[in-house]
């Protein structure tokens, strides 16, 4: 009977849960049926095993602690996932880029030349003005959102080979995004990678709770398409700025992933 009651009462507190993280932080609805499951899994075994050796204990009691353990669970769940480094097959092209991060496309703009770039979260506008002296604002450009949730992978990767020839950081007061006095005060940091054929802009921006926001690299390195170059802790967005004469891959709502998604592609010029 007790079984029957604790796996009720764990897939209704866990359900919720994932469903809560859906709307919130705009998770893939897989984790309901993937993290989820698991979490109810093991709260169950952990509710009978408690039955088991601890017959002592109250099972209201165990029935009361589900929440504290469902949350525990979930938490250390979503860590591993933050915290991992996958180990991916670079399948792209010489002529595509590829996503330099785990996350949801929230947009696609046409920037014009000479303009300088805005990164939107949540309705809140940043200038992204450390590309004003930069060749990539000479010609039109795409910038591209990547919205980053905590079950994503939070080390960003460059989307083509080349160059690093710039590396820009701001540091931030762990401010919330929400408040638009506040934004230009969250960490980020811009890089420029470059060769033969094209410039692309990389931003990291952190939201709130972030510690800090690490660069693996340095100006002048060289770096290699799919190679880690840093981390967001704890991420909040990326941005990807392109030469107009890139063909968007993606569309608005896509979840993608870093160094497996093609996100843009263009005619060889050499």
């Amino acid at each position: 009977m007790y079984t029957a009651i604790f796996l009720i009462e764990n897939i209704i507190i866990s359900s919720l849960l994932y469903i809560y993280l859906h709307r919130k932080t705009r998770i893939s609805l897989k984790y309901l049926y993937i993290d989820n499951i698991i979490i109810i899994g093991f709260s169950t075994l952990i509710n009978l095993i408690l039955i088991k050796y601890l017959s002592f204990i109250n099972p209201v009691l165990i029935s009361l602690f589900n929440v504290p353990l469902i949350l525990g669970l979930a938490f250390t769940l979503t860590m591993i996932r933050f915290w991992r480094t996958p180990q991916r097959k670079i399948k792209a092209k010489q002529n595509e880029i590829i996503s330099p991060a785990d996350g949801n496309i929230i947009y696609i703009k046409k920037i014009e030349k000479g303009t300088v770039p805005l990164s939107v979260k949540e309705n809140v506008t940043a200038t992204l003005h450390e590309f004003i002296n930069t060749e990539l604002l000479n010609t039109p450009c795409w910038i591209i959102g990547i919205n980053m949730t905590p079950f994503d992978v939070h080390k960003n990767c460059a989307p083509i080979n080349g160059e690093i020839i710039s590396i820009n950081k701001f540091k931030g007061q762990f401010l919330s995004l929400k408040n638009p006095d506040v934004y230009g005060q969250n960490e980020r940091t811009s890089i420029v990678i470059k060769n033969e054929e094209l410039s692309v802009g990389v931003v990291q921006t952190a939201s709130k709770l972030v510690r800090r926001i690490d660069t693996y690299k340095n100006i002048g390195d060289q770096i290699k398409k799919g190679e880690w170059y840093g981390m967001i802790r704890f991420g909040s967005q990326v941005d990807l700025i392109l030469p107009d004469f890139c063909s968007i891959k993606v569309n608005i709502g896509d979840q993608i992933y870093a160094s497996q998604t093609i996100l843009a592609s263009y005619e060889n010029i050499n």
